[in-house]
């Protein structure tokens, strides 16, 4: 049973590298030699890159059903500070306001979550599965997963990105590095800086600004870990009848939330 949760606490927070990029020390110039002016320091925040997130955030908005495949890999770091890497893969279908199931497959196997704005449910491999009535958006889904349950989906603000239930900070810092395809797509690359958190993401080019690539790294951890994720989206997906509604197969036993409270 401690499958279901291990599993799908998939948290998309991880590390980060040493800088994209160092500039290098300007050589000393002869003592006749009139002294260069120095160049003016670039804003902290680029107008341009904070510009391209919001475009992006307004453009995941107006998506409203849409399938998302997701290859990450995280790294773990061990008591002697060896970094082993875990590849894990994600499937998402999305219909707003309030359907979604995600697929997520790691070292440990398979787990399914499914909400269809009456129930979320959260069923593994091993024949339990648990399931809690919830109705409201995706959004609130997502946040009562996580305050009540402890489960934090992978990239979850890719279906909230600057709604009022973001819980994704404003980044302090930021530039565009340059450009880059992924998947054979054409995309714009940014790093960002916030508090405890670098990130970077590769930004289709064109009128959908899709994410297409995704590296983040946590700075609270001296170890740096890092994740990585590749997305794969498909914005006209073909939807089955009860796609979004659990149905336990036969023999499946029912099992509670580990924090939830035993009914009395």
């Amino acid at each position: 049973m401690a499958l279901l949760r291990n599993l799908i606490l998939a948290a998309a927070v991880a590390s980060a590298a040493a800088p994209l990029a160092a500039q290098a020390a300007t050589p000393a110039k002869p003592a006749k030699a009139a002294a260069a002016p120095a160049p003016a320091a670039a804003p902290a925040l680029d107008p341009d890159a904070a510009a391209a997130l919001d475009r992006m955030g307004a453009y995941l908005r107006t998506l409203k059903n849409f399938d998302i495949h997701v290859e990450s890999s995280i790294d773990s770091i061990l008591n002697n500070g060896q970094r082993i890497q875990l590849d894990r893969m994600v499937d998402y279908a999305v219909q707003m306001p309030n359907r979604l199931t995600a697929r997520l497959e790691g070292p440990q196997g398979v787990v399914n979550a499914t909400y269809d704005g009456a129930a979320f449910t959260v069923a593994g491999q091993d024949g339990y599965y648990a399931q809690a009535p919830l109705t409201g958006s995706i959004g609130n889904l997502l946040s009562k997963a996580y305050t009540a349950y402890g489960i934090d989906f992978p990239l979850q603000d890719l279906f909230r990105w600057g709604d009022a239930s973001s819980v994704t900070e404003k980044p302090t810092e930021g530039f565009k590095v340059g450009s880059a395809k992924v998947g054979g797509v054409l995309t714009d690359h940014y790093a960002f800086r916030q508090p405890g958190v670098d990130f970077q993401i590769w930004i289709e080019q064109g009128d959908k600004p899709l994410p297409r690539k995704m590296v983040i790294t946590s700075l609270t951890d001296a170890a740096q870990p890092q994740y990585t994720a590749l997305i794969r989206w498909d914005l006209s997906p073909r939807r089955t009848d009860g796609q979004f509604t659990f149905k336990p197969a036969p023999g499946a036993k029912q099992i509670r939330f580990r924090d939830e409270p035993a009914a009395k």
